[in-house]
């Protein structure tokens, strides 16, 4: 059987990312970047704590959307948030990898199918929203820099392109583009989710609950989440005062808005490798990084990613293989229906 080309430009895109970061190291030398994660020492723990706020923050926004539409406590969802984040580092297609984990997972307190699928499609439509607006902000930040600069046009066209993107998927959700996802739910659920659990179309119904009459909850989703964003700037701040480059807040939003939107550019790659790397390299050419901080700025980012991400990925695979245990036994009947997985 041929691989899919979605695969093949999958794996393509890793290898490439590899290599390219790898190309970035030898340019940086070696040795350096040693000495630059002697210098951060035991202070990347505070950028992994940074981090962790960060998915409390984005676990707390999603818990938004589902108020008194579930029973799920906020603690479910950011638990959760942590598996959405964790598949997210590891796994192709970010974003859509962590919501199905997502979406499935959050059927095990209660939750229908449909609507933890609507509420991931909305929870995600804001966080990217969030994203733009921060993207937005450094560019304003940045624009001083950029007078005479060729790339500033390039910059504001994608970022124009942005808005109108998020414009289209908003409108799609709310006149009749949930039908073409009703119908889309109908297949993957029947290959997903167990037969007992199997229902109807219900997705549009779902995207109309979280949306309808809900204004405050979808903004303070949003405001969750530009906060959280705002919160990943500690990170660049932080790691760069440990590695001897004091750096202003002003820059270090720079860095975060900017650096984070080209690697989610990339969402393609696993891990983003190689873009990640070649952001914060290009974003603090204009801040008069030297290369060696740009790329260790994004190595210490990767730290949070390996340190929560595979025990995020490891907890997540017990609870599903509890899970189908249980359902192998009997014991477990409708996902929906059915308590959550505690592990003992």
């Amino acid at each position: 059987m041929r691989p899919s080309f979605g695969k093949v430009v999958t794996v393509c895109g890793f290898f490439a990312g590899l290599a390219l970061t790898a190309w970035f190291v030898s340019k940086a030398g070696i040795g350096l970047l040693l000495t630059g994660f002697n210098a951060v020492g035991w202070g990347v723990l505070l950028v992994v704590a940074v981090r962790a706020a960060v998915i409390v923050t984005n676990g707390i926004a999603w818990a938004q959307l589902l108020s008194r539409l579930s029973k799920a406590p906020l603690w479910a969802f950011v638990c959760l948030r942590w598996f959405r984040e964790s598949a997210d580092s590891f796994l192709p297609l970010a974003g859509i990898s962590g919501g199905v984990i997502g979406a499935r997972t959050l059927t095990f307190w209660h939750v229908r199918g449909a609507l933890a699928t609507a509420s991931i499609v909305a929870d995600l439509l804001l966080q990217t929203s969030a994203q733009a607006l921060f993207a937005l902000l450094g560019i304003v930040l940045l624009w001083p820099q950029l007078e005479g600069v060729v790339a500033w046009p390039i910059i504001a066209a994608g970022g124009v392109a942005t808005l109108m993107i998020l414009a289209g998927f908003y409108a799609s959700q709310r006149h009749g583009g949930a039908r073409l996802v009703d119908r889309a739910f109908v297949v993957i659920s029947a290959r997903v989710a167990s037969r007992r659990q199997y229902v109807g179309p219900g997705y549009h119904k779902a995207v109309e609950k979280i949306w309808r009459g809900r204004n405050e909850r979808a903004l303070a989703n949003l405001g969750l989440h530009i906060f959280a964003w705002t919160l990943g700037s500690l990170e660049v701040w932080i790691t760069l005062r440990l590695l001897g480059w004091p750096i202003s807040a002003r820059q270090a939003v720079i860095l975060e808005s900017l650096g984070t939107s080209i690697s989610s550019a990339a969402f393609f790659v696993p891990g983003s490798w190689g873009i990640q790397e070649g952001g914060f390299i290009l974003i603090g050419q204009f801040l008069g990084l030297p290369l060696q901080a740009s790329l260790l700025l994004s190595f210490v980012k990767r730290v949070p990613d390996f340190a929560l991400g595979l025990p995020g990925l490891a907890v997540w695979y017990a609870i599903e293989t509890k899970r189908l245990l249980l359902v192998s036994d009997g014991k477990i009947g409708r996902v929906a229906e059915s308590p959550p997985v505690r592990i003992k």
